[in-house]
């Protein structure tokens, strides 16, 4: 599910290449005659004609996102014209400005012509130095060209089939990336070169066992994040900062990062753990490092601080091999300085700023009162702290201890309060699937999976979608293994109260008066007449649908429960004569 959650985040806050849609104003100028005066310049005027009328254009429409209004067949020839001049033109100035021209029209969906076909790709790729034939470019031009091949591919289904079927892009992109240390390339080309990654990798899904397989995508791609980081600790390195400070990112360093771990995320996500693992050991262990790092950092904002480890906390959505998750809680010995939070020798920050993430969504939602939207988007926090602790022992036992410990009262409900139990209690019972299902799938996995201890913090009623959802409503563990050592120690507070604790609701229900208390067995039995009628009645309207609990856990309709009960209980009939 958070697979597809993710790339659907991902690629609806792509589209801010040239400006916010929101913000967009539609021209007055009538741009089907400025166009048409411009084509017969672009065709056969000088070098200074083209480019004024190029600025004239650009200028003009540099908040303009759709072209409703122009006719098709001039849209063509303008097209073709931008790109005549692309192969013709040798001027810097006259190639980026038609690209940036060209980078206007790709904003529109629908009637690219050329802009969509091989032949216009190509050049695109070619500007955007991606082929093997491409010369020495300025780098504002590749950048340029790089912007125009985003749009392209998230736009158009036939520009990712000619780009996932091409082997040259992606190998001369993943090969650029490894030389970045040889070769002085921009900042602007560097991310730029990740977001086009990130877009064939989430749009074209062949291309990622080639990037991760064939390219060495996920080596190249750690040492691109760790060069990221490290600049970002160059005073620690030299002693001016302690080296248990967390990395202080800039804005630029955290917008890279996060174009990297989207990437990084596109190209292991549906990887399996046996997969990753054959990586090197190195590789693997230092990816862990940076994950920790990157959950650590600050960046120049609470909100870009937020959006950093939001991206990080995506990839540990994935199956990583426990060489990368036991370096998320390292161990505190030979002279290496301790964390805030220990837990066994190991340094758990990482594990209590994800929390800590979480807990802070969670209320900003309830203040803001923008709780769908912002909840949904923690439904990837949960699928990662669900998969850790499947993954290590230690992480799941410290997260028990922070998130369901013993518990000492149960006059309250458990959704009622304010501690993180409680909140994610609250959203066992959320609007959203995805939410609640992976909260429940958490808390579940805390439990050690038995149904039983669920129960005890949650409650029957919260827990019964998970439970009808596994086919555990009778009970029982999930499929999971875990080791014994670990049974619950209730507190004696605990236990001089279970026997009181109303499972249904998980808290000890105040004394309340009997509603039938004064009736008599003629205005009892007429009570329950008339509701057994109402059932019925909405049963058989389609209103509802009386459900039971099969024998093996799930629910069935209630009709095939009895008619199967009716089956036991009568005897099989004999043909015998009794001798």
């Amino acid at each position: 599910m958070y697979v597809r959650l993710h790339n659907c985040q991902y690629l609806k806050s792509f589209y801010t290449l040239g400006g916010s849609g929101e913000d967009c104003q539609e021209n007055i100028v009538d741009m089907e005659a400025q166009i048409t005066a411009m084509l017969p310049v672009l065709d056969g005027g000088s070098t200074i004609e083209i480019c004024n009328k190029l600025q004239e254009f650009n200028k003009e429409y540099a908040q303009t996102f759709t072209f409703g209004h122009l006719q098709t067949d001039t849209k063509k020839k303008f097209v073709t014209s931008l790109f005549k001049v692309l192969n013709l033109q040798t001027d810097p100035e006259c190639v980026h400005l038609c690209l940036e021209a060209i980078r206007i029209l790709t904003r529109e969906k629908t009637r690219m012509f050329l802009l969509e076909e091989p032949e216009g790709v190509n050049v695109l790729l070619r500007l955007a130095g991606l082929t093997n034939g491409c010369y020495e470019i300025n780098p504002e031009i590749i950048t340029e060209a790089q912007k125009c091949m985003c749009n392209l591919i998230y736009l158009s289904t036939k520009v990712q089939r000619i780009c996932g079927a091409s082997d040259e892009c992606t190998a001369n992109l993943l090969a650029r990336v490894k030389q970045y240390h040889n070769t002085a390339m921009t900042d602007d080309i560097k991310f730029f070169d990740m977001r086009f990654l990130f877009l064939l990798t989430a749009l074209c899904p062949n291309l990622r066992v080639r990037v991760r397989s064939e390219y060495d995508g996920v080596a190249i791609l750690t040492e691109l994040l760790e060069t990221t980081c490290l600049e970002s600790s160059q005073a620690a390195a030299s002693g001016t900062v302690a080296a248990s400070e967390p990395d202080k990112l800039t804005e630029k360093q955290t917008d890279m990062a996060c174009e990297i771990l989207k990437a990084v995320f596109n190209t292991i996500i549906h990887a399996t753990v046996h997969e990753i693992g054959g990586e090197s050991d190195n590789v693997l262990k230092k990816q862990g490092q940076l994950l920790r790092r990157l959950l650590m950092a600050e960046s120049i904002s609470d909100d870009k601080t937020d959006e950093l480890c939001s991206q990080t906390i995506n990839v540990l959505t994935c199956h990583l091999p426990s060489a990368c998750i036991n370096e998320l809680i390292p161990e505190a010995n030979e002279g290496a300085v301790g964390g805030r939070a220990m837990y066994n020798g190991h340094n758990m920050d990482a594990l209590v700023r994800i929390l800590n993430f979480v807990e802070q969504r969670i209320d900003k939602s309830h203040t803001r009162g923008t709780g769908k939207g912002m909840v949904e988007l923690l439904s990837p926090s949960f699928s990662a702290l669900s998969v850790l602790s499947k993954s290590n022992r230690n992480i799941r036992k410290f997260l028990r201890e922070l998130v369901l410990p013993p518990l000492k009262d149960a006059s309250k409900l458990p959704e009622e309060g304010s501690d993180l139990r409680n909140k994610l209690v609250r959203l066992m019972t959320s609007t959203s699937t995805d939410v609640k299902e992976s909260v429940a799938d958490f808390l579940f996995i805390l439990c050690k999976e038995s149904v039983e201890r669920l129960i005890k913090y949650t409650g029957y009623g919260n827990a019964a979608g998970m439970l009808a959802r596994r086919g555990l409503l009778l009970g029982g563990r999930g499929s999971q293994d875990y080791s014994s050592d670990e049974e619950d120690s209730d507190t004696e507070e605990y236990q001089s109260i279970r026997d009181q604790i109303n499972p249904v609701t998980g808290r000890i229900e105040p004394e309340r008066t009997d509603p039938m208390e004064g009736m008599t067995e003629e205005q009892k039995e007429f009570h329950a007449h008339e509701l057994a009628e109402m059932i019925t009645r909405m049963s058989r309207e389609g209103v509802i649908q009386p459900m039971a609990v099969g024998e093996d856990g799930n629910l069935v309709p209630l009709e095939e429960r009895m008619a199967a009960a009716v089956l036991e209980e009568t005897p099989p009939s004999s043909d015998s004569d009794g001798e």
